[in-house]
Parts: C-alpha cells; structure tokens; sequence
C-alpha cells in the first residue's frame, strides 16, 4: 500500500521542478522568491509568475481532480476499471463547452464554468437514474458508456457543422494546460474545490456500501444520497479538470490503482491519496513534455497518455499475477 507521504514529497518535488525548468531556460532556485512580484523589467520573474506558476497549479489541479473522481466512482461501482471518461462526465462537460462555442461564440475563463458543470451534471443525473434503475453498479457503467458515446456523437456533430467550433476543440482536444491564464484556473478551481467536498461527504456513505447495499441499508445509509453525493462530486471534480486541462485519459483510472496498492482503504483515504498521486502523474507528464525534445512542447494530453498507458498494464499485470 502506498503511504501518504511518498506521493506528497514527490509531488513538492515535481513542483519544485516545474516552476524551475522548461521553456525559457533553467531558472535558478533563488528566482522563487519572486513569486509574489511581477517586475515588467525582469523576464525571469515574468517566466515565473505568469507562465510556470499557472500552468503548474492547474496541473495540480486537474490531476487532483481527476484521481479523486476515479477514485470515488472505482468506490461507488466497486470496479477498479471505472473512471469519469467511461462514464461518460468527461464528455458532458466537454458538450457544455463545445455547445456554448457553437451558440454564442468564444467563451473563456469563467464563463466556462456554468457549460462545463451543466454538462457533467446532465449526464451525471441520467448515469444515477439508470443507476438507481437497475439498482446495480454495473449498470451505472454501462449507462455511462452509452451516454458517453451519445454525447461524443452530438460534439462531433457541432464541429463539422461550426468551423469556428472545431478549431476551438482541435484545439482543446489534445490536452494542454501552455495556455492557462488565471480567470481558467479560478474556473477550475470554483469547480474542483465544492467537488473535493462532496467527495469527502461521500466517502463514509461510500465506506457503508462497500459492504453490500442491503448491510448499508441496515446502518442506516441513504443509498440515494451516497449516489448522488458521488456522482454529483465526479461531475464537479470532471468539468473542473476538463476545464484546466482538456480530456487527460488514464489519470482517473490509474492513479485509484496506484493509490490503493495491494490492499483496501478507507474511501476518505484512498481519495486523498489519489488525489495526490493523481496531481504527481500530470505534472510529471507536464514536465516531461517540457524537456524530452529540446525546442518542443509537447502538449500534457500526450504525455499523461503516454506515461500512464504503461502504467496501466503494469498495475493490470501486477494484480493479475498476485
């Protein structure tokens, strides 16, 4: 099982790193005690604050996000294979966004904040009425699967008929936090942050019904709210990684992997520490993507893939040979 403290000195560390190298050159360590100034006559202080600096935190944040989500559906389906794109959140919030280009034209910053959440939240209410439906776990999965096919249908639709629409998700798609300016990341974070709590009132509920539903029943847990509660902080903890990071693939699924080792935990827990594991893993695929082909950036949708690909089939191999 994996301690607290290993991923949290790893990622002080991967943050540490992030602020100090990529574009622009290697920063020495005394530059950090500029962070709270911004001298239009200092390039290494503008390098700092307004590029490095946001870009690191919505990192940290989509990561966080992502690895807390999968880690609370994993809980509420009891399947160490779900997470928020197979349930269709993640394509919710990217149809809320999408939708909103092909309307009313380019919106950013805070305004995403209402399409991103309206999105997630629409599919996460059909996953749990079809959830509550068929009364199992499995069938909130494979409702997601379907919504998230319908959803990823309807986007494709709006970008081949909007031009405009599908620059903005050719764009998007890739994943990317390069870009990130602080009304996005106080976005994500008006997300992100109300996401964090509902998963942590969850997570006694989650504790209860990892026993079985009719034991949970018995001591007195309200199904319907430890759902609800879940799916309503999957929906928040998505829209808020979809908008610091774009759709990042295996972050959600890997990181609860890792998180939980070779045996259980607590859901409170395994969240945290897979809300941890899960930041280390995108900025590490952040920073990697800064410094592997000098004079290339190459964008953290990418990398994340490609780091955490390998990671799954090791986790896969792992538990499959234990």
């Amino acid at each position: 099982m994996i301690r607290t403290g290993l991923p949290l000195a790893a990622l002080l560390c991967l943050g540490l790193v992030s602020l100090l190298v990529g574009a622009g050159g290697v920063l020495p360590p005394g530059a950090l005690a500029t962070l709270g100034q911004v001298d239009p006559a200092d390039s290494q202080t503008i390098l700092l604050t307004q590029m490095r600096l946001p870009r690191t935190l919505a990192a940290l944040l989509a990561g966080g996000a992502l690895g807390a989500a999968g880690a609370v559906i994993q809980s509420l389906t009891r399947n160490p294979l779900a997470e928020p794109g197979l349930l269709g959140v993640n394509a919710g919030a990217a149809l809320g966004i999408i939708g909103t280009l092909w309307l009313g034209g380019a919106v950013s910053g805070l305004g995403l904040i209402a399409p991103a959440a309206a999105g997630a939240a629409v599919v996460s209410g059909l996953i749990l009425a079809l959830g509550l439906r068929l009364d199992t776990g499995l069938g909130l999965i494979l409702g997601g699967a379907a919504l998230a096919g319908m959803a990823t249908a309807v986007l494709r639709g709006m970008i081949l008929l909007d031009p405009f629409a599908f620059d903005a998700w050719r764009g998007w798609i890739v994943g990317s936090v390069a870009a990130v300016d602080a009304p996005t990341l106080a976005a994500g974070a008006l997300l992100v942050l109300p996401g964090a709590a509902l998963a942590a009132a969850a997570a006694q509920k989650l504790d209860a019904m990892a026993m079985g539903d009719e034991a949970a029943r018995a001591l007195g847990t309200s199904l319907l709210l430890a759902r609800a509660l879940s799916l309503g902080a999957v929906a928040l903890l998505s829209a808020g990684a979809v908008i610091l990071a774009g759709p990042l693939v295996f972050v959600g699924l890997i990181a609860p992997q890792l998180a939980r080792g070779r045996g259980e935990a607590r859901t409170g827990l395994l969240t945290f520490r897979a809300a941890l594991l899960g930041a280390a893993l995108v900025l590490a695929a952040d920073v990697a993507g800064r410094v592997a082909i000098p004079g290339l950036s190459i964008p953290i949708g990418l990398s994340a893939a490609l780091i955490g690909g390998p990671l799954v089939i090791w986790q896969m191999t792992r538990r499959l040979q234990a």
